[in-house]
């Protein structure tokens, strides 16, 4: 099993690609950043050059739901507390 006595949760602000999905003139386009912000348990070291996130952990240090974020598209990380959850 590994050993996840070091592993932090986190809240991961984000700029996503996104897509226009319909026929539009090119000035139409959207303009500003798409921002997320996604929660998880982050795994340092997991993949070079990208923070990685997964939502979700077995007891047996499996992960799932995995978000895998160049490192260049972060804009914040912050440590979520327990007192966050209050």
């Amino acid at each position: 099993m590994a050993d996840l006595s070091d592993i932090k949760i986190v809240e991961l602000t984000w700029l996503d690609a996104h897509a226009e999905n319909a026929w539009m003139d090119i000035e139409d386009l959207d303009q500003e950043p798409y921002t997320v912000k996604s929660i998880g348990w982050l795994m340092t070291d997991a993949k070079p050059d990208h923070v990685v996130l997964a939502q979700s952990m077995g007891g047996d240090g499996a992960v799932d739901g995995v978000l895998c974020v160049p490192v260049g598209m972060v804009v914040k990380i912050r440590i979520v507390l327990p007192t966050d959850f209050k």
